[in-house]
């Protein structure tokens, strides 16, 4: 279902929308649940999704790694990054 068919569905117009988004648009938005956060939601907890390009060989022993310990392959290369953070400390 596009825009269109589900305002037409709940039938919104475009003044509808514009006085529903204004609030949120001027940062006048009261939240009941806390602050509200723009941008990543990992940002906001502290955390920065990154990519990084690695020898296929490397990441099928990450692979392996990760199913003989029964994880996730992001929880070794986390725990790698870990391992060398500290040594450099």
């Amino acid at each position: 279902m596009n825009v269109s068919e589900y305002m037409k569905k709940h039938g919104l117009t475009d003044a509808d929308l514009d006085a529903m988004a204004a609030p949120y648009e001027s940062g006048d938005y009261q939240s009941g649940d806390g602050e509200v956060f723009t941008g990543s939601h990992l940002d906001a907890v502290g955390k920065r999704r990154v990519t990084v390009i690695y020898d296929a060989r490397d990441t099928q022993r990450v692979a392996a790694i990760a199913r003989s310990r029964g994880v996730k392959t992001s929880e070794v290369y986390r725990d790698a990054l870990a391992y060398y953070l500290a040594a450099q400390a």
